[in-house]
């Protein structure tokens, strides 16, 4: 972990480190920053919401 030293001039390094730690386990899809082309449009208020085709239910 860390020793005392580092600790005492050093107090923000752990938050350095723990952002460090939490950045590797973040996904950032690339292309996925494009307003007009997400299902959320925040210059115009509107939302797009895609319902799948149903499916029939086979009969038994």
């Amino acid at each position: 972990m860390f020793n005392v030293l580092e600790q005492l001039f050093a107090p923000g390094r752990k938050h350095t480190d723990d952002e460090l730690r939490r950045l590797e386990l973040t996904r950032e899809d690339l292309g996925d920053t494009d307003p007009a082309r997400g299902p959320i449009d925040l210059a115009s208020g509107t939302v797009t919401v895609r319902v799948p085709p149903r499916t029939p239910a086979p009969e038994a």
